[in-house]
């Protein structure tokens, strides 16, 4: 969903911070803090968090959203957040804070730039169509 200066006023804009806020909770506070609880310093929470990127950047496609804002919404969260990390939760040891900032950060990249490219227009049987949309085949009537 892009937002144009008319849609500000409407409906639309609505739409647009209900949007804004479920993916907020759902992709950046519920994945990365379910990463960080069940994997903790572990090397593999940077190959888990890039796999949900595609299934969560295609969650945005299919809506329509467009995911600039959100994005640095996130970046800007996600800084605060591996600031403050002192330890993991339900123990002594320390955050590895390099190994949590390259794995959130390269999921807020990927999550931004598979979102982006799955919104792309093509060119599909003479009609412009977001790259995702032309996946899926539409039923015979």
């Amino acid at each position: 969903m892009v937002l144009n200066v008319e849609d500000i006023t409407g409906f639309g804009f609505l739409i647009w911070l209900v949007l804004t806020g479920l993916f907020y909770l759902v992709l950046y506070m519920a994945v990365l803090n379910i990463a960080d609880d069940k994997l903790g310093n572990s090397p593999l929470k940077i190959p888990v968090l890039l796999a949900l990127s595609g299934p969560s950047a295609f969650l945005m496609a299919m809506f329509d959203y467009n995911p600039m804002i959100l994005f640095f919404l996130m970046v800007g969260s996600n800084y605060f957040r591996i600031r403050k990390q002192k330890q993991l939760r339900n123990s002594d040891t320390p955050v590895n804070k390099p190994l949590s900032s390259i794995a959130s950060f390269g999921y807020l990249i990927a999550l931004y730039g598979i979102a982006a490219w799955l919104q792309q227009p093509v060119d599909f049987d003479g009609m412009m169509k977001p790259l995702w949309k032309t996946w899926i085949p539409e039923a015979p009537e």
